[in-house]
């Protein structure tokens, strides 16, 4: 069962304060006093609901009580019934000034007492909750304000990534995204070169870059009290002081770190793969350049020696011209050694024409890589 509410009744006359008791005792739990000085000693010890406060009572009045109860910053906050016997416009407005919420007049009707009391509670119920719906609508708007300014925060690191050219200024601009949510950290980007590590106060000493290097082979993100750690193959991220008292911002962080490293990890990759295209591209340009000099120097080569081949037939049928002369051969020998000769040069020259096409293609190769190693 809910606990009831509190009501303290304050009346010089006992009776006043029995008969009130006895009417709305059943739904409330009541506190009844007689003077202004036990109402304030009440209030203090109780933190009444609500209080029905007679205004003619020996010492202090009740007008006088009432506005030291609003005085007070911790008792202000609790309604006030005033209880007279004047029904004068006079008398309200004083309960008014003195900061009194209703007003009953002598002789009191027990049921209005009743009506007064449970509408005075139902209203404070409702400004409670409105109270409690406005503080979340406050909350919610001021946590959606800070999503938004952490999302713009991210998307600011995320375009810092794209002037990034080398692994250092990946690794700068993850420390930079880090800090510009006033947090501390270091950064290891793996690369075919090997790690570079760096915190948030520059290079990384050897046990950061121990602690994250070893990060590589734990889960995906992991969080130890303020510390948490995000791993990707490329790329891994400690940070050290993470808002642990605030469970919503740190949540939220959670999510946008993780998508800074992811995209850390993303240009990382992309670097090493462009880095291997390029030098995959120096090595093939070197080579083609290699390839055409030799080929080069080879089809120099063939068409020199076809050049020397058909100088050194020339020079072998002049010879062979003057030693018909000198060896006295007949007309029948010397037609017969004419005619050997004849087709040996013949095939020797037929053999030539056909590598001429060849050659002739390896040329143009040689043209084009040489065009190519131009591009």
């Amino acid at each position: 069962m809910a606990e009831r509410h509190k009501i303290l009744v304050v009346d010089d006359d006992e009776l006043m304060r029995t008969m009130i008791g006895d009417t709305i005792g059943d739904s409330y739990r009541i506190t009844g006093v007689g003077t202004g000085d036990d109402c304030l000693a009440a209030a203090t010890i109780e933190r009444p609901d609500v209080i029905l406060l007679d205004v003619e009572m020996p010492g202090m009045d009740g007008y006088e009580t009432c506005r030291l109860l609003k005085a007070d910053f911790d008792l202000s906050a609790i309604p006030v019934i005033f209880v007279s016997a004047h029904d004068r416009i006079e008398s309200r407005l004083r309960g008014y000034e003195a900061g009194g919420d209703d007003y009953i007049v002598k002789p009191i009707d027990l049921r209005e007492v009743q009506a007064k009391v449970a509408g005075l509670l139902n209203r404070l119920s409702e400004r409670t909750q409105l109270k409690e719906l406005a503080s979340y609508a406050s909350q919610t708007a001021m946590t959606a304000m800070c999503s938004m300014n952490e999302v713009g925060t991210l998307l600011q690191a995320l375009q810092a990534f794209n002037n990034c050219t080398s692994y250092q200024d990946l690794a700068e601009t993850t420390i930079e995204g880090i800090a510009a949510y006033g947090l501390e950290g270091a950064v290891q980007v793996r690369t075919p070169e090997g790690p570079l590590t760096l915190a948030s106060r520059g290079e990384a000493s050897p046990l950061e870059a121990s602690v994250i290097g070893h990060m590589s082979g734990m889960e995906r993100i992991v969080q130890y009290r303020n510390r948490l750690s995000i791993t990707y193959p490329q790329v891994s991220l400690l940070v050290s002081n993470m808002p642990i008292d605030d469970a919503d911002r740190c949540d939220r962080l959670r999510d946008h770190l993780a998508v800074l490293v992811e995209s850390a990890d993303v240009r990382t990759a992309a670097q090493i793969a462009n880095t291997r295209t390029r030098r995959r591209g120096e090595l093939i340009a070197a080579a083609v350049q290699r390839i055409t000099r030799a080929l080069a120097e080879i089809d120099h080569d063939q068409r020199y020696s076809r050049i020397a081949t058909g100088i050194a037939i020339q020079d072998l049928t002049k010879q062979l011209e003057r030693a018909y002369v000198s060896l006295s051969l007949t007309e029948a020998q010397e037609e017969y050694i004419a005619r050997i000769c004849s087709e040996g040069v013949t095939k020797v020259l037929d053999a030539q024409l056909a590598e001429t096409g060849q050659q002739d293609k390896m040329t143009a190769i040689v043209r084009e890589l040489e065009e190519m190693l131009t591009l």
